[in-house]
């Protein structure tokens, strides 16, 4: 085996072996991940879905147990001879059309004598196999049965119509609910999305579905007593879907938990996603990462056969001069003229180290003049204010001459603002890179806070800002370097007035708390947003066109060499507040 093939072996399979490990990782990490978002989902739509049905059972069984004992329910023991109970039915199938299938009341013995359908009346009321007791008061229980009528399924709610005139019960009031309406709150919940739901009752018989599912054959006669349903809560699971037609299905399941007084009647919902529908977009992602890979691995061949030969050149040339060498061949200069032997390769190995210090002393020599450089430009970063002194100078001799014309000054005006924001960035640059060590002496704040306020009066004036103070009443004395915390305010406050607008409003305030000194710059401006607090006092981060994003940077280095710290919040106005906190135990004040 060559040395390059070697290399190209390695190299192919380092690259092969890492592309598949990340690729295998990251594709199980992004399914689990959408596995249980999707799971969570599910869940979440289950109980939904369950908690609407509850509601609506609870709402119909509330009415019926009102309706009961209402007096025109009595009209039941003379057989509703005036048919005054069979239009108050009418009346209240009217209101809820598409709910009611029909509403109707039969005596004791099962013989319907007042309906919202005179057609029912005199025909025997529904008899499902068994009645399901809702639980209530003893007198108010109502019972429920899906049963099948000549107009299609309904869900049956009877209750007894207690005797308003003496002891026991003169019949029943029933109510049929159309079984389409308990399907539309499924089918309303999926929307006709890839996802089903499965209606089950408290046995694991299947009693609704979604429309998709009811398409299917046999979704009817499906019992899921052997699949994990909860008896409370929800929960989710992957389960084969064989009975539904699926490969596999990702499920989320809920229990009835009832609703207020009405305790359910322990149905559970299930929604479903075919995991081909939910996994689509990993595996769509898997063919890209994929594709990828063989790029990669493209590429990787094609670097590792470049870096093959190149390693391997060198050795193959050595080899062949080593050979022409032996053979008698003239050397180059910086081999020895003789033949081959374990001094000369000694010899040869002594020249390659030779080169290689040759090398790296021009490597330091060069990072030494990169080194030089960057004094260089220190220095000149300091010296560069000499020609702005002269350039603004003469400028001002220009401006004072009486003949100039519009243009003349409007060029003079460019070299007077030009020059003073290159002493701006300068002076920023230093400061940044150099601060310079504070002089801690006891200052009053009042007095700082005052000298900053008629320093910018006139600036403010002309913004037509409102600049104030509030500084606590009595002594403020605090050990600080005074110009440097002049600087603090006057860039916060400068930095304020360039976004409050005409008629604003800006305000320095300071207290003593018993254990710090708190200041604050507050103005009624836009304010800073929630996600950009973090990197405000990022070096070269401005949200000011033409800023250069270094004062607030200097101001929290100053505020930290004070032992402080500033961050930024909202004022009182809705705009930006910088507050400043300095601990003042212990401090010399």
């Amino acid at each position: 085996m060559t040395t390059r093939s070697a290399l190209f072996r390695l190299l192919f399979w380092t690259l092969l072996g890492t592309a598949s490990v990340v690729g295998a990782l990251s594709f199980y990490q992004f399914r689990s991940a959408l596995q249980s978002e999707i799971a969570g989902n599910l869940r979440f739509g289950a109980s939904t879905v369950m908690q609407r049905i509850d509601t609506f059972l609870f709402s119909h069984v509330e009415n019926m147990r009102v309706w009961r004992g209402l007096e025109v329910m009595q009209d039941i023991r003379v057989n509703d001879v005036d048919k005054r109970l069979s239009h108050f039915l009418s009346d209240l199938r009217a209101g809820q059309d598409a709910v009611y299938q029909a509403l109707l009341c039969t005596d004791n013995t099962g013989r319907v004598v007042a309906a919202s359908d005179p057609s029912l009346i005199g025909q025997r009321a529904p008899q499902p196999t068994a009645w399901q007791t809702i639980p209530g008061q003893r007198l108010d229980r109502v019972a429920f049965a899906p049963a099948d009528t000549a107009r299609g399924r309904v869900a049956a709610l009877r209750t007894a119509v207690p005797n308003a005139f003496g002891t026991g019960t003169i019949g029943y009031l029933y109510v049929l609910l159309d079984w389409r309406a308990l399907q539309g709150l499924l089918d309303e919940a999926v929307d006709h999305g890839p996802r089903g739901l499965l209606l089950i009752d408290r046995d694991g018989r299947v009693i609704g579905a979604s429309a998709a599912l009811r398409e299917r054959p046999g979704t009817a006669r499906l019992h899921l007593q052997q699949w994990p349903l909860p008896t409370r809560g929800a929960t989710s699971y992957v389960h084969d879907g064989h009975d539904l037609g699926y490969r596999t299905l990702l499920v989320g399941a809920a229990a009835s938990a009832g609703y207020q007084q009405f305790a359910g009647l322990g149905w559970r919902i299930i929604m479903l996603e075919p995991t081909s529908v939910s996994f689509g977009p990993i595996w769509h992602l898997l063919w890209a990462m994929l594709a990828v890979v063989l790029v990669t691995l493209a590429a990787g061949l094609s670097i590792s056969s470049r870096l093959a030969n190149r390693i391997a050149l060198p050795i193959v040339a050595l080899t062949d001069f080593t050979r022409r060498f032996r053979q008698g061949e003239p050397a180059p200069p910086t081999m020895p003229a003789t033949t081959i032997s374990e001094v000369e390769e000694l010899h040869r190995a002594y020249v390659d180290m030779i080169r290689a210090l040759e090398q790296s002393r021009e490597q330091i020599v060069r990072a030494g003049k990169l080194a030089v450089v960057g004094e260089m430009a220190a220095i000149m970063a300091h010296e560069v204010r000499t020609p702005m002194g002269i350039l603004r100078s003469s400028a001002q001799l220009l401006q004072r001459q009486p003949d100039l014309g519009e243009r003349e000054r409007e060029l003079i005006g460019f070299i007077f603002s030009e020059t003073e924001r290159l002493n701006r960035l300068v002076t920023l640059l230093l400061e940044c890179a150099r601060p310079t060590p504070p002089d801690f002496r006891p200052h009053d704040l009042h007095a700082i806070v005052d000298a900053v306020i008629s320093l910018l009066a006139s600036r403010a004036e002309m913004a037509e800002v409102a600049l104030s103070s509030r500084v606590g009443k009595g002594e403020l004395v605090f050990n600080c370097d005074r110009e440097q915390f002049m600087q603090v305010f006057l860039n916060l406050v400068l930095n304020a007035l360039s976004f409050v607008g005409r008629g604003g409003r800006v305000e320095i305030s300071a207290r003593r708390d018993l254990d710090a000194l708190r200041i604050s710059v507050a103005d009624d401006g836009p304010g800073v947003p929630e996600e950009m607090r973090r990197s405000i006092f990022d070096p070269f981060f401005s949200r000011r066109e033409g800023g250069i994003g270094l004062g607030l940077t200097i101001v929290q280095q100053i505020v930290q060499v004070h032992g402080g710290d500033i961050t930024v919040g909202e004022s009182a106005w809705g705009g930006a507040s910088f507050n400043l906190r300095f601990d003042t135990r212990g401090r010399e004040q």
